[in-house]
Protein backbone atom coordinates (compact mmCIF):
# COMPACT_ATOMS: atom_id res chain seq x y z
CA UNK A 1 0.00 0.00 0.00
CA UNK A 2 3.07 2.54 0.73
CA UNK A 3 4.34 1.71 -2.65
CA UNK A 4 1.12 3.03 -4.41
CA UNK A 5 0.53 6.07 -2.34
CA UNK A 6 4.36 6.99 -2.91
CA UNK A 7 3.78 6.39 -6.49
CA UNK A 8 0.97 8.78 -6.54
CA UNK A 9 2.84 10.97 -4.66
CA UNK A 10 5.79 11.13 -7.10
CA UNK A 11 3.55 11.37 -9.79
CA UNK A 12 1.60 14.29 -8.98
CA UNK A 13 4.37 16.15 -7.97
CA UNK A 14 6.03 15.48 -11.46
CA UNK A 15 3.02 16.26 -13.27
CA UNK A 16 2.67 19.60 -11.95
CA UNK A 17 6.52 20.62 -12.63
CA UNK A 18 6.00 19.83 -16.24
CA UNK A 19 3.17 22.35 -17.02
CA UNK A 20 5.62 25.14 -17.28
CA UNK A 21 4.34 27.72 -19.36
CA UNK A 22 6.31 29.21 -22.38
CA UNK A 23 8.42 32.42 -21.42
CA UNK A 24 6.03 34.66 -23.12
CA UNK A 25 7.96 37.48 -25.50
CA UNK A 26 7.79 41.25 -24.98
CA UNK A 27 5.01 43.08 -26.89
CA UNK A 28 7.57 45.30 -28.57
CA UNK A 29 9.13 42.12 -30.41
CA UNK A 30 6.06 41.94 -32.95
CA UNK A 31 5.29 45.86 -32.52
CA UNK A 32 8.37 48.24 -32.10
CA UNK A 33 6.54 51.44 -32.37
CA UNK A 34 3.62 50.50 -29.98
CA UNK A 35 4.92 53.62 -27.84
CA UNK A 36 4.26 56.04 -30.56
CA UNK A 37 7.89 56.09 -31.08
CA UNK A 38 9.62 54.77 -34.37
CA UNK A 39 11.40 51.86 -33.48
CA UNK A 40 12.95 48.85 -34.57
CA UNK A 41 13.47 45.45 -33.45
CA UNK A 42 16.99 43.31 -34.72
CA UNK A 43 17.06 39.79 -34.02
CA UNK A 44 20.23 37.06 -33.73
CA UNK A 45 20.39 33.40 -33.23
CA UNK A 46 22.86 31.87 -31.12
CA UNK A 47 26.16 32.85 -32.52
CA UNK A 48 29.47 30.72 -32.49
CA UNK A 49 31.78 33.80 -31.04
CA UNK A 50 29.09 34.13 -28.43
CA UNK A 51 26.55 36.71 -26.73
CA UNK A 52 28.41 39.74 -27.18
CA UNK A 53 28.72 38.85 -31.00
CA UNK A 54 24.80 37.42 -30.96
CA UNK A 55 24.32 41.02 -28.76
CA UNK A 56 26.25 43.38 -31.61
CA UNK A 57 24.54 41.20 -34.50
CA UNK A 58 21.22 41.87 -33.24
CA UNK A 59 21.72 45.38 -32.51
CA UNK A 60 23.68 45.63 -36.62
CA UNK A 61 20.06 44.92 -37.93
CA UNK A 62 18.10 47.02 -35.99
CA UNK A 63 20.17 49.56 -36.71
CA UNK A 64 19.47 48.58 -40.73
CA UNK A 65 15.71 48.62 -40.60
CA UNK A 66 15.87 51.98 -38.41
CA UNK A 67 17.63 53.31 -41.20
CA UNK A 68 15.09 51.64 -43.82
CA UNK A 69 12.39 53.78 -42.14
CA UNK A 70 13.76 56.67 -42.28
CA UNK A 71 15.04 56.79 -46.03
CA UNK A 72 18.86 56.41 -45.43
CA UNK A 73 20.73 54.49 -47.60
CA UNK A 74 22.11 51.05 -46.12
CA UNK A 75 24.49 48.87 -47.74
CA UNK A 76 24.60 44.99 -46.48
CA UNK A 77 27.17 42.50 -47.15
CA UNK A 78 26.60 38.85 -45.99
CA UNK A 79 29.31 35.92 -46.15
CA UNK A 80 28.33 32.63 -45.46
CA UNK A 81 31.55 30.12 -44.86
CA UNK A 82 30.75 26.06 -44.57
CA UNK A 83 33.36 23.74 -42.87
CA UNK A 84 32.36 19.87 -43.33
CA UNK A 85 34.33 17.58 -41.19
CA UNK A 86 33.80 13.97 -40.82
CA UNK A 87 30.42 14.14 -42.22
CA UNK A 88 29.01 17.25 -39.82
CA UNK A 89 28.76 20.69 -41.42
CA UNK A 90 28.78 23.81 -39.70
CA UNK A 91 27.91 26.77 -41.44
CA UNK A 92 28.60 30.20 -40.15
CA UNK A 93 27.06 33.76 -41.44
CA UNK A 94 28.76 36.92 -41.32
CA UNK A 95 27.31 40.25 -42.01
CA UNK A 96 29.10 44.29 -42.52
CA UNK A 97 26.94 47.29 -42.78
CA UNK A 98 27.86 50.41 -44.12
CA UNK A 99 25.28 53.51 -44.03
CA UNK A 100 25.58 56.20 -46.83
CA UNK A 101 23.78 58.81 -44.71
CA UNK A 102 22.92 61.42 -47.25
CA UNK A 103 23.76 64.38 -44.80
CA UNK A 104 21.08 62.14 -42.66
CA UNK A 105 22.07 61.06 -39.64
CA UNK A 106 20.50 58.33 -37.37
CA UNK A 107 20.68 58.34 -33.79
CA UNK A 108 18.71 56.11 -31.68
CA UNK A 109 18.99 54.47 -28.13
CA UNK A 110 18.25 50.49 -26.54
CA UNK A 111 15.31 50.79 -25.54
CA UNK A 112 15.44 46.73 -24.45
CA UNK A 113 17.40 43.65 -25.11
CA UNK A 114 15.14 40.04 -24.15
CA UNK A 115 16.52 36.73 -25.34
CA UNK A 116 14.06 33.71 -25.88
CA UNK A 117 14.87 30.99 -23.00
CA UNK A 118 13.93 28.23 -24.94
CA UNK A 119 15.49 28.98 -28.48
CA UNK A 120 18.11 31.32 -27.07
CA UNK A 121 17.51 33.99 -29.77
CA UNK A 122 18.45 37.47 -28.76
CA UNK A 123 16.04 40.60 -29.53
CA UNK A 124 16.86 44.08 -29.47
CA UNK A 125 14.41 47.26 -29.47
CA UNK A 126 16.12 50.43 -30.81
CA UNK A 127 14.15 53.26 -30.87
CA UNK A 128 14.92 56.56 -32.54
CA UNK A 129 15.40 59.90 -30.42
Amino acid sequence: MRRYLLFFVLLAVFTGCTNVEPAKPPQWILDPSYTGKVGAVGTANRHYKGLAYQRKLAITRALDELALQTGVSVSLRMQKKEHIENDKISSVMDTDSSYVSNKKQITAHIEAAWQDPKTEEFFVWLVKD
